[in-house]
């Protein structure tokens, strides 16, 4: 009888890039589908019920330096979304297969998302 773990320990595992970047294109679409329906709800109330306690409450959290920094995250979580989504359409045509060219790209993916974020922070901050 063999004493074989069946599956590789956390301990012994080491994260990819390809599996980095994968997780957190998921966990950035989870994100922002939950703050999608968030805000259409928001959006709902805003325009047909104003006089809710709910909604002026809303407008005055939305508008704390909390809200601003979120709002931040939210645009890097949608660009860093929007530019791997990109990446894979590539690899969906079979360009950049190799890992060499994934390496590349993940690099050139992580630059063009602080280059973007960067630009919209001295354009609109």
């Amino acid at each position: 009888m063999s004493y074989r773990p069946l599956s590789p320990h956390l301990q012994i595992y080491k994260l990819q890039v390809t599996s980095f970047f994968s997780i957190m294109h998921r966990l950035t679409g989870i994100l922002l589908f939950l703050l999608l329906m968030v805000l259409s709800w928001y959006f709902i109330l805003h325009i047909y019920f104003p006089g809710l306690f709910i909604v002026k409450y809303l407008n005055v959290l939305l508008s704390t330096p909390i809200a601003k920094v979120a709002y931040i995250l939210y645009l890097v979580s949608f660009l860093y979304h929007f530019l791997n989504g990109i990446r894979y359409l590539l690899w969906d045509v079979g360009l950049n297969l190799e890992i060499t060219g994934v390496s590349k790209s993940a690099i050139l993916l992580t630059v063009m998302l602080l280059l973007s974020t960067m630009t919209f922070l001295f354009m609109f901050i």
